[in-house]
């Protein structure tokens, strides 16, 4: 009977410690990511990161075969606007909040294969924002911080995807 109170015990503090992990590490590593984002370029405003190669670490194992560019925001603030030439090759605006669910995306893939060579133009609100009399897509976020992704393909000549990465932009309203 003795053994099986240990077993018991062991088994539900394994199965607590596994739901504590699961619900805490995402935001754990987002706030780490958030961080060092803001460190090295603030938020509110688009940052383009290098090609990563095989020692880039910002993100756990970005593709090489991918441009980054990022917004990390803070929607104290007030609302930002993210606008984002869209080029003919693949391209993804993707809106992730402080515990990595990806809540929103853009892509120039499939359905949306229309917005190619379109000016994308997001507003992003904060939770229960009023979303009337806002330019483009109007996104609410459900957090008030979080990151805005855009990639875009590298492989073969990528100048087409660098030149639409740079002419984006993640400004204040």
């Amino acid at each position: 009977m003795k053994i099986l109170k240990w077993v018991v015990g062991i088994v539900v503090c394994a199965w607590m410690g596994q739901y504590l992990l699961a619900l805490l590490l995402p935001n754990l590593v987002m706030e780490v990511l958030y961080d060092q984002g803001v460190k090295q370029g603030g938020y509110n405003r688009l940052v383009i990161n290098p090609v990563p190669d095989e020692t880039s670490r910002d993100v756990v194992r970005p593709s090489p075969d991918l441009l980054y560019a990022s917004c990390l925001y803070n929607l104290e603030d007030g609302p930002l606007v993210i606008s984002a030439t869209v080029p003919e090759r693949y391209w993804s605006m993707q809106f992730y909040q402080m515990n990595t669910d990806n809540y929103f995306g853009i892509t120039n893939q499939r359905q949306e294969r229309h917005l190619v060579g379109s000016v994308v133009t997001v507003t992003l609100l904060g939770p229960g924002e009023e979303m009337a009399g806002h330019e483009g897509v109007v996104v609410e976020s459900p957090s008030m911080r979080g990151i805005v992704l855009l990639r875009a393909s590298a492989i073969g000549d990528r100048v087409p995807q660098q030149t639409a990465l740079e002419a984006s932009s993640c400004v204040p309203a």
